[in-house]
């Protein structure tokens, strides 16, 4: 869509700033009508934040791809009062001489195109229904913690627009905008309408008070939203508890206190001194405010002093703040400062959960709940790896969370935009990037495989052909790099390691977070030709992938190929010296000794290794303290590989309920570096729980037909709902004092249901749409998932 852009006539560019912030205000008269819609289009270079009548309704645009850029459509009437009414942006631009926000691409020119009807006949789009100035007061920082993002903000506020956001405002020294260049200054850049919903906006209330310092004035007052007063000349200070992580918009309310200053410090948790900021860290007891401390990046307000109780002088810091705990800091100078609020705005992709999933474990329902939290903190326009420090979309870690979405909820719009945004990055003939959108040039070899497991993910689930089929020619490309990266005693050699500052961009061979592999962050020992035995593993993975994803597309000979590829990998790595048979396990290269899990649990998902043997392996690996053990991050692979090797022992939530004896409330990225206290990856028994103690799973595109194939292992019973295009499945099994497990299913008729062979007790009916069935699950089974079918009333209920 071609759009009408406008800017400020004179715009000034702070040196000491990453970002600057220009605004925009528009007054007009409104009669009220009952049903009436006023759709603005709106969107910004890079960021915009709308207010109406001073109430924040809409922050966007979405993250721009490579070359995308996206609108938002607003319909304002909800928002707007007989009589006079005020529409406001922000807009925040970041340099491009700057790191500034790593996930946002740069625009040549600053830009904001609003456009639709307004009251009278009139058009947003004419530029003399505006007013704009740029912001003065405002400098955005890189910050030491958030060193991916520049939004920490330091303000002066005796410099600010008071009341800017309110009728009446005289914006007679503002400008009329004027017209702007086509940002972000590429004449190949198509503007499309927001793919996924805008970021809910839900208030969140405060928890309590973790510590205090200085005199007390009275903090209490703030959790029920009752305005405290700091007297003049004193420094006091109080840690305001969520009660969980979360994401949310802060703001401030405050009158009087003329030349204080304010500081925010939003924070994840109490830690010791960090070893090296922001990579390596002291945490214990998340909780602990006697011991620990809040280590994060402030944000600094100047009061003007302008506020009064009616109309009190508002700081709204531009963007989301990842929080468990506020440290709210006043130092007052000859006027006492009175706080007449502090509040969150909790944000997030409006993700609709219809999944759940219960047990006789206790902890389950912990692991559940956390999981969810954990999950939804990582999703806002992209899935994001650890939205406190970084706020970037990676391939790996999207892959996993990607695939706990799809367990969860039927919404995949977040799924497609993720698996879109990684086919147009990098390379068109070659390897994607490793994180995307984003100005980061960075390549990790292995994530581009882990694009082609989201993409099958997605297909299996969901079924949409029509989407899947293009990206068809970008799975070719990326498998082509790693053949032409085999030798011929059947590893994929991986490239040398490449430093961020290289002008190509870095190369990181990256695997996992681990102990042993700290130094090297995260790199296994590859030998002198760089052999990597768990890259060639998940290259033989993703080549069964690309044959199931081919198959339903419609291509059969490409089907062929990459199984034919995939077998001639798996036969060239086992003839090969990877595997070392006076440990019985596999090396991480073609030489030394065997170093970790991950090239066992690798072995098993390529099918390198099977049945009673592979079980052998890995219940091996996972009790051999000499070997490299599997980070959160990869624990998802472990417990998979140990499910379809029927090693369902090994299965441990151990690590979690670690963190949550530390009083975490949502997964640590890693146990290595203990950085981020939210990652999305370690939400596992998002998928595990329904796929494997459920034991559904699509077991063709779409949920065609679905495998209900549980593994009780100690539990009593467990019951939840799977989402599918279909409609939900519910699954309920219960184990009774003789040890039988009886389970019904009830799932639309849509779906043919394969239940495990040697069942007994089968029944099966039908009311309307929804079929159900009885069986017990046979008494011989290993907990192994057999994925064989039964016959239902004389037809085959298979693939």
């Amino acid at each position: 869509m071609d759009l009408p852009w406008l800017w400020l006539p004179h715009d000034p560019t702070d040196s000491g700033s990453v970002a600057r912030l220009a605004r925009f205000r528009s007054e007009f008269t409104w009669a009220g009508a009952s049903g009436a819609a006023l759709p603005l289009l709106i969107t910004a270079v890079h960021r915009y934040r709308l207010f109406v009548n001073g109430t924040l309704v809409a922050v966007g645009p979405l993250k721009p791809g490579p070359a995308d850029w996206f609108a938002d459509t607003v319909d304002v009437a909800p928002h707007l009062t007989t009589g006079g009414n005020v529409l406001a942006l922000e807009v925040l631009t970041y340099r491009e001489d700057v790191p500034g926000n790593a996930s946002l691409r740069r625009g040549a020119a600053p830009g904001l195109s609003v456009s639709g009807p307004l009251p009278g006949g009139a058009d947003a789009a004419d530029a003399l229904r505006w007013r704009c100035s740029p912001c003065p007061g405002r400098t955005f920082l890189q910050g030491v913690n958030t060193v991916f993002l520049g939004i920490q903000e330091r303000v002066d506020a005796t410099l600010e627009h008071h009341g800017w956001l309110d009728a009446g405002f005289d914006d007679r020294a503002w400008a009329v905008p004027v017209p702007a260049p086509r940002p972000p200054g590429d004449a190949a850049m198509c503007v499309l309408p927001r793919p996924v919903p805008p970021l809910a906006l839900e208030p969140c209330p405060w928890a309590g008070i973790a510590r205090t310092r200085g005199d007390d004035p009275g903090w209490e007052a703030l959790l029920g939203g009752r305005p405290v007063t700091v007297p003049a000349h004193r420094e006091v200070e109080v840690d305001l508890d969520v009660g969980v992580l979360t994401t949310a918009f802060v703001s401030a309310a405050m009158s009087g206190g003329a030349g204080a200053e304010l500081t925010l410090t939003a924070a994840e948790c109490y830690e010791g001194e960090p070893i090296d900021l922001p990579w390596l860290r002291r945490k214990g007891d998340r909780t602990d405010a006697r011991t620990g401390d809040l280590h994060a990046d402030p944000d600094h307000y100047r009061v003007a002093g302008h506020g009064s109780p009616d109309a009190p002088e508002l700081w709204r810091p531009f963007w989301f703040r990842t929080v468990r705990y506020l440290r709210v800091r006043v130092t007052t100078g000859d006027e006492p400062l009175t706080l007449r609020g502090v509040m969150l705005t909790r944000t997030g992709y409006p993700l609709e959960v219809t999944g759940s999933f219960r047990s006789s474990s206790p902890l389950h329902a912990r692991l559940w709940e956390t999981s969810l939290r954990t999950l939804r903190n990582c999703m806002h326009d992209t899935f994001e790896d650890c939205p406190f420090y970084e706020q970037l979309q990676y391939a790996m870690d999207t892959r996993s969370q990607a695939l706990f979405s799809l367990h969860i909820s039927s919404d995949d719009r977040l799924v497609r935009r993720a698996i879109s945004d990684f086919a147009a990055s990098g390379h068109p003939e070659g390897l994607t990037r490793s994180n995307a959108p984003g100005i980061i040039p960075q390549v990790i070899p292995g994530f581009s495989l882990f694009w082609v497991f989201m993409l099958a993910d997605h297909l299996d689930h969901v079924g949409d052909r029509s989407f899947t089929r293009p990206f068809l020619p970008r799975v070719h490309a990326i498998l082509s790099v790693f053949d032409a990266a085999l030798t011929e005693d059947g590893f994929v050699l991986s490239p040398p390691d490449r430093p961020d500052t290289h002008p190509d961009g870095e190369i990181w061979n990256f695997v996992d977070w681990t102990d042993a592999w700290r130094a090297s962050r995260g790199v296994p020992e590859l030998g002198e030709r760089r052999a990597n035995t768990i890259l060639t593993f998940q290259y033989a993975t993703a080549l069964r992938s690309a044959e199931r994803i081919a198959d339903a597309c419609g291509e059969p000979g490409a089907s062929a190929e990459y199984r034919a590829r995939a077998e001639d990998v798996i036969a060239r790595i086992n003839a090969s010296s990877a595997w070392d048979p006076s440990t019985g396990y596999y090396r991480d290269s073609d030489s030394g000794v065997p170093m970790s899990q991950h090239a066992q649990v690798w072995a098993v998902l390529a099918g390198a290794i099977s049945g009673p043997a592979a079980r052998d392996l890995l219940c091996r690996a996972v009790g051999d303290a000499t070997l490299t053990r599997c980070s959160y991050a990869m624990s998802h692979s472990l417990f998979d590989a140990a499910r379809i090797a029927g090693a369902h022992e090994v299965v441990d939530w151990t690590p979690w309920q670690e963190m949550l004896e530390l009083n975490l409330t949502t997964w640590a990225e890693d146990a290595v570096s203990h950085r981020s206290d939210c990652h999305g990856w370690g939400s596992v028994p998002l998928q595990h729980f329904p796929r494997w103690v459920l034991g559904v799973s699509p077991l063709s595109p779409g949920f065609a037909s679905a495998g209900v194939d549980p593994v009780p292992g100690d539990l009593r019973f467990a019951e939840g709902v799977v989402p599918t295009p279909h409609g939900s499945i519910a699954v309920r099994w219960e184990r009774d004092g003789a040890g039988t497990v009886r389970v019904r299913v009830d799932a639309p008729t849509s779906i043919d249901l394969v239940i495990p062979e040697g069942s007994t007790g089968v029944s099966w009916s039908q009311r309307d749409d929804v079929q159900s069935m009885d069986f017990e699950l046979p008494h011989h089974r290993d907990g192994s998932p057999s994925g064989d079918r039964i016959e239902r009333d004389g037809e085959a209920a298979g693939r």
